[in-house]
């Protein structure tokens, strides 16, 4: 470990998968080891910029804009010339911040960023949030960076490439029911029946939005309310049991409030899950690279409990699975986890200094 003044580079872009994990690591850095020093990068999506700004972070933004490994011949063609200017921008913070160490989050973000500390001779390691690497981790471990997972299966790398530690999300304190209705800011009472609440991602699903909202006017879900944020601009009932929100950079009353969660398989959203303590009907986005939801799924269910429904799966089959999910609402006392998120950063920060 290096000596009493730490220097901590994190570079996490893209979406708030990538990037809530590295802020919520740096936030238990700022309460718990204020000898370190943190400084964050990203690229220069308007997501990402939105993202920051609403944790209160102003990060060094490089041009990256996207993988050149995705997208149509132009945009690999831009993105691999944005890549030049990132790496030129990444030399110039390592020689201004002088970092002990670098932390990467994953995405396409990670190769300049690799490359500029592996020229300044910068020890760099990567967590990974997804239960299947992605093609930079895997680009990673072979060139030999330490790579920290979020679960304890990290395919298609073997056991001895990888080092479990968790997704490091945010600490949520679990309110009481009322006291989390009152802070979603939803102007109706509170109800009576089965509350479910919808994360379907910091990019929104309108798919998913439709088909609940489809469910919620049968007759065996009248006693429930069902709450979807960042699907739109304002917070209003669509339906008499349904209400819409747009973004909310504070999850905490939505995670306490709901009796059950409808979730995406981001790694940190199925982490926040677990943490909440709610059954959870997980929908993975198979359009994911190297469907690395649907791993995520799986990984979720198997260490958490909770269900699985795909879009293959049809319409049909959502119905009986909501009605399970709150049935195992009604068998099992709620248990929030909260101090999954300081143990999680705990791990990562042992596993970081640990030579």
């Amino acid at each position: 470990m290096p000596g009493d003044k730490m220097k901590l580079l994190l570079a996490a872009g893209g979406t708030g998968g990538h990037i809530w994990p590295a802020v919520s690591f740096g936030r238990w850095i700022k309460r718990f080891h204020p000898e370190c020093e943190v400084s964050y990068i990203c690229g220069s999506r308007p997501l990402e910029l939105e993202i920051y700004k609403a944790a209160g972070i102003s990060p060094l933004v490089i041009p990256a804009e996207g993988s050149p490994l995705s997208g149509s011949f132009v945009q690999k063609c831009r993105r691999t010339a944005h890549l030049f200017g990132s790496y030129a921008a990444a030399r110039r913070e390592i020689v201004r911040f002088r970092p002990d160490a670098a932390l990467l989050f994953g995405g396409y973000l990670s190769f300049p960023l690799i490359a500029a500390c592996r020229a300044a001779k910068v020890r760099c390691a990567m967590h990974e949030q997804n239960a299947r690497a992605g093609k930079v981790t895997r680009f990673a471990a072979r060139l030999g960076l330490e790579i920290y997972s979020g679960w304890r299966e990290c395919a298609p790398l073997s056991e001895k490439h990888y080092l479990y530690t968790g997704v490091p999300v945010r600490d949520f304190g679990h309110l009481s029911r009322k006291e989390a209705w009152r802070k979603t800011g939803i102007p109706a009472d509170l109800p009576e029946g089965t509350i479910a609440v919808a994360f379907t991602g910091s990019l929104g699903s309108g798919s998913v939005r439709d088909v609940i909202s489809g469910l919620a006017e049968k007759e065996c879900f009248s006693g429930w309310t069902f709450i979807l944020p960042a699907v739109a601009e304002k917070t209003e009932r669509v339906c008499p049991n349904v209400w819409v929100m747009p973004k909310v950079w504070d999850p905490a009353p939505l995670f306490s409030a709901a009796d059950v969660l409808i979730v995406r398989a981001g790694g940190s959203t199925l982490t926040e899950a677990a943490a909440s303590g709610a059954p959870a009907l997980v929908i993975p986005w198979r359009g994911a690279a190297d469907d690395h939801q649907y791993y995520n799924a799986l990984a979720f269910v198997s260490e958490n409990g909770g269900l699985i429904w795909s879009a293959e799966d049809g319409a049909e089959e959502l119905e009986p699975s909501l009605l399970r999910l709150g049935e195992m609402c009604a068998a099992r006392d709620r248990v929030p986890s909260g101090g999954r998120s300081r143990a999680i950063c705990e791990n990562l920060w042992s596993a970081l200094w640990s030579r």
